[in-house]
């Protein structure tokens, strides 16, 4: 039986599967590729705002489009990839 994956938007609530999905990244010394893992998510919240803010045309810099983020989970709300 296969796992069932879903694409969720960036949520508070995944906060702790974010971090260890993030802090395994950083140790793996792999580039950061898409930009949005470069994101320091110290202020996790203000992160998930950004994200938000960029998908709603919000604050984005002059020439910039909006961009949408989203995490691929797994049943059991791990983060997998970005």
């Amino acid at each position: 039986m296969s796992e069932r994956l879903e694409l969720v938007k960036p949520t508070v609530e995944l906060k702790n599967e974010y971090l260890s999905f993030y802090k395994e990244w950083l140790a793996s010394g792999e580039d950061m590729i898409p930009w949005v893992i470069e994101k320091d998510p110290t202020h996790f919240e203000e992160m998930i705002r950004f994200l938000s803010d960029h998908e709603k045309g919000i604050n984005l810099p002059k020439g910039y489009v909006p961009d949408s983020t989203f995490w691929l989970i797994n049943e059991r709300e791990k983060c997998l990839v970005l």
